[in-house]
C-alpha cells in the first residue's frame, strides 16, 4: 500500500501558507525545500508525489508574487 509523504504534505502547507503570509520569501524557500525533500523520497519509495509537486508549483508562484511585490514597494 502506497502512503502518503509527511515532508510533502509539510512543503505543501507551508506553500500554501506562504502565498498568505509572505514573510520575504522565507518561508516559500522552506515550502519548496520541504516538497523537493519530500516528492525526493516518495520517487525513491514509489509513493505518492502529487502533494509534494504541488508545493513545489505553489512555492515557485509565492515566490514570483514575493519578488513582484518587493519590485513595486522599491519602485
Amino acid at each position: 500500500m502506497k502512503t502518503s509523504n509527511g515532508l510533502s504534505i509539510a512543503g505543501f502547507v507551508v506553500s500554501l501558507g506562504s502565498l498568505f503570509l509572505g514573510l520575504w520569501g522565507l518561508t516559500v524557500l522552506v515550502g519548496v525545500a520541504l516538497s523537493a525533500v519530500g516528492r525526493s523520497q516518495a520517487v525513491n519509495s514509489g509513493g505518492k508525489t502529487g502533494l509534494g509537486t504541488a508545493g513545489i508549483v505553489i512555492g515557485i508562484i509565492g515566490a514570483v508574487y514575493c519578488w513582484i511585490m518587493l519590485i513595486i514597494a522599491l519602485s
